[in-house]
């Protein structure tokens, strides 16, 4: 799964980056860390970007990124 298949308030736990490192550390720097728990704020219409709750914090991400972080649902 991947931060794009979050529907809103669903909570997740990321368990991995994209596999490009500049990438990787840009959104390291931004809180993406693995472990870390995250939502889904909305979506912006049109396949938008998505905003997400991110240790108090919302952060707004392309989709094309979003679907390069890899989650676990929490239940």
């Amino acid at each position: 799964m991947t931060l794009v298949d979050l529907k809103r308030n669903q909570k997740a736990t990321i368990i991995e980056l994209p596999k490009d490192e500049a990438l990787a550390a840009q959104l390291l720097e931004q809180g993406f860390v693995p472990k870390s728990e995250i939502s889904l704020a909305h979506i912006a219409p049109w396949n938008g970007p998505m905003a997400f709750r991110l240790d108090n914090t919302k952060i707004t991400l392309g989709q094309q990124v979003a679907k390069q972080i890899k989650i676990d649902f929490i239940q």
